[in-house]
């Protein structure tokens, strides 16, 4: 497991990032690479994984810049591991989510808290890794899903955290969560599209902000502005790109 990962964005959810102190994690079925989420005997379950994906890579390439900032203009987010508040719940540590969080009435959801620790993506060309058999006896076996991308997705060297959001009927009363949401998956999507954890204190403290090799006058005031106003402790850097690409 890498000390730091980073993470390429736009100006505008660096400014989302810094004001709210959070991290978005975003439904798989909005990623760059639409296969994902997807299994061999079930249906799609992509819709249901909520993510936030980092790389372990330092070095500077221009095919992140051009994937993940408009026009090469953005930033690289760098922090140091553990980003997020842990939370037990029963017997089960080190999680995402609290036990006051993983049941919402309000939004009729259930949250399977993932582990505060990314599981990095294997890369590879299998189908049967890719698109695996997940149905088994006593359901989905939905771990199998989101762990491997094909081989042409390499270069990203992603890290990954990741939880299961699945909507709840609120016509069914159960204390058994699965009566609640089992027979809505294929059916129903959540109500959200995105879900927001808080960054610890001393990761967001030690956050190093590059911009990237295109940055105009404009973009460096207002990322100026932005860490002083809500992270003064933050570092910023200029790209090691800067004036090889036009």
């Amino acid at each position: 497991m890498p000390d730091i990962l980073f993470h390429f964005t736009t100006i505008n959810n660096l400014a989302l990032i810094l004001k709210s102190k959070t991290i978005r994690f975003g439904r798989l079925d909005k990623v760059n690479d639409p296969t994902e989420g997807q299994s061999e005997d079930f249906t799609s379950l992509a819709s249901y994984m909520f993510i936030s994906c980092w790389t372990e890579n330092s070095e500077e390439n221009l095919t992140y810049w051009n994937m993940y900032t408009p026009q090469m203009r953005g930033v690289r987010i760098e922090m140091p591991l553990p980003f997020f508040k842990s939370y037990k719940i029963g017997n089960h540590e080190d999680l995402l989510v609290s036990e006051n969080e993983y049941v919402d009435e309000t939004n009729n959801l259930f949250i399977i808290p993932g582990k505060n620790k990314p599981d990095k993506i294997e890369y590879t060309n299998d189908e049967s890794k890719l698109t695996p058999k997940i149905l088994n006896k006593i359901g989905l076996k939905i771990t199998e899903l989101g762990r491997y991308k094909r081989k042409i997705w390499e270069i990203e060297q992603e890290y990954r955290f990741r939880m299961e959001i699945f909507p709840t009927d609120p016509n069914v009363k159960s204390e058994n969560f699965l009566d609640r949401y089992d027979h809505l998956i294929g059916v129903r999507n959540p109500s959200i599209e995105g879900y927001l954890r808080t960054i610890e204190d001393t990761s967001f403290e030690q956050m190093k902000i590059r911009l990237s090799p295109k940055t105009i006058a404009g973009d460096r005031e207002i990322i100026t502005a932005l860490v002083e106003k809500y992270n003064p402790t933050a570092v910023l850097e200029e790209s090691t790109l800067k004036g090889l690409v036009r």
